[in-house]
């Protein structure tokens, strides 16, 4: 099952991984529910949905070499935004894309792809995480999907496993239609990521991308525009009122980079039959428009019997809110298989905001 494949320890830590099928087509998905109690003074006694996620996937051999993939949001509620707002979405495509593999240290691949940075953003379907929140260096600073070309491989160096995807994603027409629904979109990017397994069980990756990006409006800037409207409105009695204002900029209304960054990332993952250990980093420069963003996390999961595992992890990312965002999180996860895994944990924020989520957390998730 391709979805499966995912979870296997090389196909999950190598960049871009194959498609993995035995027939023209194939379907499967996984469904996930995240309920949370967070502890925002405002709300601090409600039980809220900070997660739902249903998605559908169909793969397929359309011959001995050519494959292809889709996958399919069918509805996501989410709070994990760069703006920090929930966000409801139908029929988003996270990817859709045809492949070619001339041979296993060649394959071109065409259309909506996960963007190969780090390990996590390319495993990071709700049954194979072992949190109910994902960590900020995983999502804020880059595009979760992109839509262009990618040749990506797999081989052997020195005796061990070794892969690489190197990326093509222009601005087009495409791509415009996916914005509203990308936290951070790539308006043009262009870069790659290269993995080996330096041991056995231990893989580590390195990445690079020239990349502009495209963002929703920024909350708080939105809010003193819309804090000016309302002043000039009651001076002058002319405009739309503060509330009008304020609804407008939580539409769809983007930003656009006017000028290129340079995105550097690092990851490490270490697997044992009874624990595991993921760090990853990513530093993205300045730009006139922005300031510069930087973030790691460590984690490890731990057996303690059976199929419950202790999980916590570390991380710091900056900026969020203008300065530097230190969470933690502890908790206890449950994998009874593919089509059952439970996550129960809680997140602690040293700034409280908005726009990182924490409290209590509780997860059912599945394959099928």
């Amino acid at each position: 099952m391709a979805l499966l494949a995912g979870a296997a320890p090389l196909a999950a830590q190598l960049p871009a991984p194959p498609v993995v099928g035995t027939g023209p087509v194939q379907v499967g998905g996984y469904v996930g529910l995240t309920l949370t109690r967070p502890e925002h003074p405002e709300n601090v006694e409600e039980v809220e949905v900070g997660e739902l996620v249903a998605a559908a996937m169909a793969w397929g051999q359309l011959s001995q070499r050519a494959s292809y993939l889709v996958e399919l949001d069918m509805a996501k509620r989410t709070t994990e935004t760069w703006t920090g707002r929930e966000s409801d979405r139908r029929f988003d495509p996270v990817r859709l894309y045809l492949e070619y593999g001339f041979s296993d240290l060649l394959r071109l691949r065409a259309g909506r792809f996960l963007t190969p940075v780090g390990q996590w953003n390319e495993r990071h379907a709700e049954p194979l995480t072992w949190t109910p929140t994902r960590p900020l260096t995983t999502y804020r600073p880059f595009a979760k999907s992109l839509t262009g070309v990618l040749v990506a491989g797999e081989g052997s160096l020195a005796g061990r496993d070794a892969g690489y995807a190197v990326f093509w994603a222009p601005s087009s027409s495409l791509e415009s239609h996916f914005e509203a629904s990308e936290e951070s979109a790539f308006a043009n990017a262009i870069g790659g990521r290269v993995a080996l397994e330096a041991s056995p069980g231990l893989t580590v990756g390195l990445g690079a991308a020239r990349l502009r990006r495209s963002q929703p409006r920024d909350p708080e800037a939105a809010e003193g525009q819309a804090a000016m409207g309302a002043s000039l409105h009651e001076r002058d009695n002319l405009g739309a009122p503060a509330a009008a204002l304020q609804e407008d900029h939580e539409s769809d209304e983007r930003e656009e980079e006017s000028e290129g960054r340079v995105l550097l990332g690092a990851d490490l993952r270490w697997t044992h039959a009874d624990a595991e250990l993921s760090v990853e980093g990513v530093w993205l420069p300045s730009a006139e428009e922005a300031p510069y963003e930087r973030g790691l996390f460590v984690q490890g999961a731990f057996r303690l019997a059976g199929p419950v595992w202790a999980v916590g992890r570390g991380e710091v990312y900056r900026p969020v809110d203008g300065e530097a965002a230190r969470l933690g999180y502890a908790g206890l996860t449950f994998r009874g298989g593919p089509h059952l895994v439970v996550k129960f944990g809680k997140q602690l924020v040293r700034h409280a905001s908005p726009r990182i989520p924490d409290g209590w957390f509780l997860s059912f998730s599945s394959l099928f």
